[in-house]
């Protein structure tokens, strides 16, 4: 009750909501910029000694592990904790970006980033309870577009800022990475400072308000606690998660790897000197961030078959990706403009994945609270398995045939959507 007589003012917690939307976009960048220094950081810890693209992956490896753990621990935090304290633990491992930089050895470094990535992962559960609480409902649309949209947002910024001043950021890879993580600790301060308490609201809304009102209204979802209580026992057995998790687990990697990993090995094995891994990754963010914003119309428009539009949406995303690795030694410009294509591809079907699971027959808060937890779980774990064997691939196979994986790897995406069972509303 405590909790309820001081809740904070609506302007409050849009400041708070601002706060934890930018520590988001900068746990991107941090992931994002410390991939892009890869080289640099390993040739530190190593003393210059090549290492297998295992041990250069082992950092994004640890931190999709984190991304695991913290989807499937954030809620049972925020129950416990509330949403202040709960963004505070979030926030503090944020920081640990800044602490791994002055770590002696790279298996302290990598753990250090794994607990920044627990952080930010759990950010991203939490600022739900804020948009509940806060924005109105008029509004829920446009938060939910910027939630999208944060960490392409990143990762286009760390795109921008190296193709700029490369040379200064890989001359000493501390200074840059203190550039970037500096931010977690202002941030980190700055909630201490200005954050409030109140009772969480512990529901999964849907990502695109509009939509959701629709759903209830046409009983396509249950609005109230109507069904048989829902556990993750039940979870567990439910095929829908499988099916649903292995096809986001092939889209991460589709997505992913772009940002964080093929830019870096493209540049090395290409053939060609034009190629700026920097380009790569700004074509697909901002191919993905204009995806997102016509999403946005696309999802008002509930009356289309899901299934044929996943399904064209997965194989163009797929195709233009695989058209603009296969150019990069001929026409590198035609290249970046296939990535922002399949970046775009990727984003402007996303959200009518994610409305799936809210589709679905008698669907509940508790129901999808539990099934989004597993998904995003799952859904990591299986793109850090393929990232783990892209590596093994590129290691002992070579990097044409790491491309094929890649991309072979990716198509369980379009698989797995054909079991989908088609949700379009009825009429």
């Amino acid at each position: 009750m405590e909790l309820s007589s001081n809740s904070p003012t609506r302007r409050q917690g849009i400041f708070m909501f601002a706060l934890l939307i930018t520590a988001y976009v900068v746990f991107a960048t941090n992931w994002v910029a410390g991939s892009n220094l890869s080289k640099q950081i390993t040739d530190h810890y190593f003393n210059g000694e090549k290492v297998s693209p295992i041990i250069s992956e082992v950092v994004n490896y640890t931190i999709t592990i984190a991304r695991i753990i913290a989807n499937l621990l954030a809620a049972f935090i925020l129950i416990k904790l509330h949403p202040k304290k709960a963004a505070t633990l979030a926030l503090f491992c944020l920081c640990f970006s800044f602490f791994a930089i002055f770590t002696h050895n790279y298996w302290l470094y990598t753990s250090s980033r794994m607990i920044m990535a627990f952080g930010g992962s759990m950010i991203i559960v939490f600022i739900n309870s804020f948009v509940a609480k806060f924005i109105p409902n008029d509004k829920k649309i446009m938060s939910s577009a910027i939630i999208t949209a944060a960490y392409n947002v990143g990762a286009a910024l760390v795109a921008i800022l190296f193709l700029l001043f490369k040379e200064h950021f890989v001359d000493d890879w501390r200074y840059t990475m203190i550039g970037f993580s500096i931010f977690s600790i202002i941030l980190f301060i700055g909630w201490l400072m200005f954050s409030h308490d109140f009772e969480p609201t512990i529901t999964w809304k849907h990502p695109n308000y509009f939509v959701y009102k629709l759903l209830i209204e046409s009983k396509e979802i249950v609005h109230e606690e109507e069904v048989k209580k829902y556990t993750y026992a039940d979870g567990f057995k439910d095929k829908f998660i499988y099916v649903f998790s292995l096809g986001f687990g092939g889209f991460l990697f589709l997505y992913v790897m772009p940002l964080v990993s093929l830019p870096r090995v493209v540049a090395e094995h290409a053939g060609n000197t034009q190629f700026k891994p920097e380009f790569m990754i700004l074509t697909v963010t901002v191919g993905g961030i204009i995806g997102t914003l016509f999403s946005l119309v696309v999802t008002r428009k509930l009356n289309f078959s899901r299934k044929p539009f996943l399904i064209a949406h997965g194989i163009l995303m797929i195709g233009f990706m695989g058209l603009g690795l296969y150019l990069i030694s001929s026409n590198v410009i035609l290249s970046y403009v296939l990535f922002s294509l399949s970046g775009f591809f990727m984003y402007s079907q996303y959200p009518v994945y994610l409305n799936l699971p809210y589709e679905l027959p008698n669907m509940n808060s508790q129901r999808l609270t539990i099934m989004f937890g597993i998904f995003w779980a799952f859904g990591y774990a299986i793109y850090t398995l393929f990232n783990f064997a892209w590596s093994l691939v590129l290691n002992h196979m070579g990097y044409s045939s790491s491309i094929i994986f890649y991309l072979l790897g990716s198509v369980i995406y379009i698989i797995f959507v054909f079991t989908f069972p088609e949700t379009r509303p009825k009429k």
